[in-house]
């Protein structure tokens, strides 16, 4: 086969792979907020950004150390009343982010009455690296990531007796989130992922088997957070403008949080947490809901299918949803597909 007629082939097989991949999904209609929720018009108001940095100052922020004697940086935002409060969530955060790029979703979840912990995973954000080279992506044991969400869980969020306590995942934080949720089950009410880490293209997890080595080295097409940085117009993150600034001037601000590119050994690890997920998703009882972008180039959507059917075939409570014209990053995307997401999830949290 020649290599044009092998491009055509793998373009097509692309094709009918997407055309197929959501036959488990509801399309998420578009619709106005019914809970107070940030908008893009409101971050080019300086009054009301200075509100979204009042408040991320004011969270409780600490380090714990983590397996291994990794250091873990949290933070958490307490509502005054715990009693009167709709609930806890914990943010399990995607490969490269950080706490501190999470001003305006950790905003909106507090104001309508939740509080609210996250953490940043080892290796990156303001938690410990691991790699000689502080940009890599780079992760021990993958399992790692799940024991410190557990400690910080224990530690931090149980102390405080919330009633109802809620999990919130993203992309690499989506494969902790369905992990944690297969060892420890009965810790959440209810679990939503955003675009979570199921699963990588035909045939990356094979490739990286066989380059990923002990020393840390990046994967290809991989370099550091500076030479990484992709313009608005090529970026494959999200259709917002303004919140893509946003996050690159939140690196700006704090070079220590930021991450460049994965290694061969976190892609790897990552690989074979795929394979942990997809046997041991009938452990799972807590009920949770998925979304996944139309235009999603970072993560395979045939995972999310093929997971969500999974768990429907075998009875349990959970529900897929396409956000049709949306990119990987459902929490920074355009208003037109954030804020129904956030609705579905508050939603969805608060009848449980």
């Amino acid at each position: 086969m020649s290599f044009k007629k092998h491009s055509l082939f793998l373009i097509l097989f692309t094709f009918l792979l997407s055309a197929c991949s959501y036959k488990q999904f509801e399309n998420l209609t578009i619709g106005s907020s019914v809970y107070n929720i940030t908008t893009e018009k409101d971050l080019v108001d300086i009054s009301k950004t200075k509100k979204l940095d009042s408040l991320y100052n004011t969270g409780v922020e600490g380090t714990f150390v983590g397996k291994e004697n990794i250091e873990i940086y949290y933070k958490y935002f307490l509502q005054d009343s715990i009693k009167d409060e709709q609930g806890a969530i914990l943010i399990s955060d995607g490969r490269t982010e950080a706490v501190v790029k999470y001003k305006e979703v950790i905003y909106d979840l507090y104001m309508n009455g939740y509080s609210v912990y996250i953490h940043d995973h080892r290796g990156q954000g303001f938690s410990e690296r691991m790699a000689p080279d502080s940009d890599m992506g780079f992760v021990d044991e993958f399992q790692n990531y799940i024991d410190d969400m557990k400690y910080f869980y224990d530690t931090i969020l149980l102390p405080n007796k919330h009633k109802n306590k809620y999990l919130l995942a993203h992309s690499m934080g989506g494969a902790i989130g369905t992990t944690y949720l297969e060892q420890h089950p009965d810790d959440f009410k209810a679990a939503a992922f955003s675009s979570p880490m199921l699963g990588f293209s035909f045939p990356t997890c094979m490739a990286v088997s066989i380059l990923a080595g002990d020393d840390p080295e990046y994967a290809k097409g991989n370099t550091d957070y500076e030479n990484g940085i992709e313009p608005f117009a090529e970026n494959t993150l999200t259709n917002s403008e303004i919140r893509y600034n946003r996050m690159l001037e939140v690196f700006v601000e704090y070079p220590k949080a930021r991450l460049g590119g994965a290694s061969y050994q976190w892609v790897n690890k990552s690989c074979n947490s795929f394979d942990y997920i997809f046997d041991n998703y009938e452990k799972i009882k807590t009920p949770l809901i998925l979304f996944s972008g139309g235009e999603e180039e970072i993560v395979h959507p045939s995972a999310h299918n093929k997971f969500i059917e999974k768990l429907i075939k075998s009875g349990h409570n959970a529900k897929g949803y396409l956000v049709e014209g949306a990119k990987h990053e459902l929490f920074i995307e355009k208003d037109e597909h954030r804020i129904p997401v956030l609705n579905k999830i508050l939603n969805f949290y608060s009848s449980f």
